[in-house]
C-alpha cells in the first residue's frame, strides 16, 4: 500500500477551469494572485502533478506536506 501525505501547493496566478479539470479529486482554492491545491498524494502522484503544472507554464510559489 502506498503512503499518501497531505500536501498544500500554491501557484502564482489563477487556475482556469481547464487546468483545474486535470486535477480531479483535489481541492482548489482561488486567492488574489494565487491558487492553492490541497490533497493527498503519493510521491509519484505528486511528481506527476508538479510535472503537469510545469508543462502548463505555472509558477510554483509554495509546497508543504503535513505529515501528521
Amino acid at each position: 500500500m502506498l503512503m499518501k501525505e497531505r500536501y498544500e501547493i500554491r501557484i502564482h496566478g489563477l487556475l482556469g477551469p481547464l487546468l483545474r479539470s486535470k486535477f480531479a479529486n483535489v481541492a482548489c482554492e482561488m486567492l488574489p494572485c494565487q491558487s492553492t491545491i490541497r490533497g493527498r498524494f503519493s510521491e509519484d502522484e505528486l511528481q506527476r502533478l508538479l510535472d503537469k503544472l510545469e508543462e502548463s507554464g505555472v509558477e510554483l510559489v509554495y509546497l508543504d506536506s503535513d505529515q501528521s
